[in-house]
């Protein structure tokens, strides 16, 4: 047992390419299962970090799981960071969920002790009977495919070497090896969801269909074979930058379900808001959806004419254009769109730029009368985060052009010399 458990990691490594000089920074929470992990890894790999988290959730038990890792940890010569929060003290002042809060306090610190090193990985000791109650919870929550599939073995910076054995496989090895671990009591109260899948549910289950876990554990693979499939999807429609882009509705067609949730899981949008998102081609121009959620780096999503718009974050308001004004002696054969020749008897007070109003209106060139801007951007299918952000070149008695549009024809000029009026972005 003891080399198939080590052997099994040392294959881990070389499948996924996982250097000797690479630090481990190893979640040793006490309990059984992470203290077969520290001693398996520590066997055949030499670069460990030991870190500890204690949420003094547990009084004394707490405090002597943090002495026993500790204590394994110098014992083992490597290196231990120890994370002391009172979890229940913050959340009787900031409120929120126990089981979230510790999860986001957990993963705050080890990412703080991987960024410290140049390659570095969070090992886990999740393993293959972890999977089976997240393949049943998430069944019985409802959850897709994504979230029956279970963990990944390596997930960006995470890896997990222990999925393909079961608690009996552990538990063997923790007995052969003598190795020292704490009860964590809180597992066997079913107050938990967890606990009682993994006490009750699951038991019965197994007793009453021998091989069911083999048959979840096969399901789950086909599904992660899909999920893969769908990652490489969502990558193909989106970018490293995260820069606003837009889905067209002729690519919303043919996306799927499972897809559409990784593309929002991708985009670290909440999958509250799927429903909300795949309504908005059938709403008017113009409505967006926000994304209130600091992890995702898109703000906003636009309904527009050709597709919905996911608008980034690291997008920015465009700076007010500048002028160039200068005198032109000869008028050109061909006018470009950022540039204006104006009659200078025409033009009353100063030549300046400002944004757009709603009433204002303008004498467009081949229009008889005035048309009102708005109505302009709406011909021209501008769309509505658009639209807040156009100029009008004016003088102070009237507008010259509505930039990017078209130009008003009072104050035109068709001879030469002239005043010539550049626009520059």
């Amino acid at each position: 047992m003891s080399s198939s458990i080590e052997s099994s990691i040392q294959e881990f490594k070389r499948r996924h390419g996982i250097k000797d000089s690479c630090m481990f920074i190893v979640g040793v929470s006490g309990g059984h299962d992470s203290a077969v992990l520290l001693h398996a890894l520590k066997t055949i790999h030499s670069n460990i970090t030991v870190a500890h988290i204690n949420y003094m959730l547990r009084g004394q038990d707490s405090i002597e799981d943090a002495k026993l890792v500790e204590s394994i940890a110098r014992s083992y010569g490597l290196p231990f960071e120890k994370l002391v929060f009172d979890l229940q003290a913050d959340l009787d002042v900031n409120g929120g969920n126990l089981q979230e809060k510790a999860r986001d306090t957990r993963y705050s610190f080890f990412d703080s002790l991987i960024h410290k090193y140049k390659d570095a990985k969070l090992a886990l000791a999740h393993h293959q009977d972890d999977q089976i109650e997240n393949f049943w919870m998430q069944m019985a929550r409802g959850g897709g495919i994504r979230a029956m599939s279970g963990m990944k073995e390596v997930n960006r910076n995470i890896i997990r070497p222990l999925l393909s054995f079961s608690k009996a496989e552990l538990s063997a090895y923790a007995s052969k090896h003598d190795i020292e671990w704490r009860e964590d009591n809180s597992n066997k109260h079913n107050t938990y969801t967890r606990n009682i899948w993994r006490n009750i549910l699951i038991p019965k289950l197994t007793k009453t269909i021998p091989h069911i876990n083999d048959s979840v554990a096969m399901l789950q693979g086909v599904f992660r074979i899909q999920v893969e499939a769908d990652e490489c999807f969502a990558e193909s429609k989106t970018n490293d930058k995260m820069d606003s882009f837009i889905l067209t509705y002729k690519e919303m067609a043919v996306i799927n379900s499972n897809q559409w949730i990784e593309l929002l899981n991708q985009l670290k949008i909440p999958l509250s808001l799927a429903l909300s998102i795949a309504k908005l081609p059938i709403a008017p121009n113009g409505k967006k959806i926000l994304i209130n959620k600091q992890s995702s780096m898109y703000n906003s999503i636009w309904r527009e004419e050709t597709g919905l718009y996911f608008q980034s974050s690291n997008e920015y308001a465009s700076a007010p254009p500048k002028l160039i004004i200068s005198e032109a002696l000869l008028l050109p054969s061909h006018f470009k769109k950022d540039e204006f020749y104006f009659d200078k008897a025409l033009i009353v007070g100063e030549v300046r730029i400002r944004k757009w109003q709603e009433g204002d209106r303008i004498q467009p060139i081949g229009f008889k009368g005035s048309k009102l801007v708005s109505d302009i951007l709406k011909d021209a299918k501008t769309p509505l985060r658009l639209k807040t952000n156009q100029y009008l070149l004016i003088d102070d008695e009237k507008p010259l052009a509505l930039i990017d549009h078209c130009v008003d024809r009072r104050a035109i000029s068709k001879t030469a010399p002239c005043v010539k009026v550049k626009i520059n972005r």
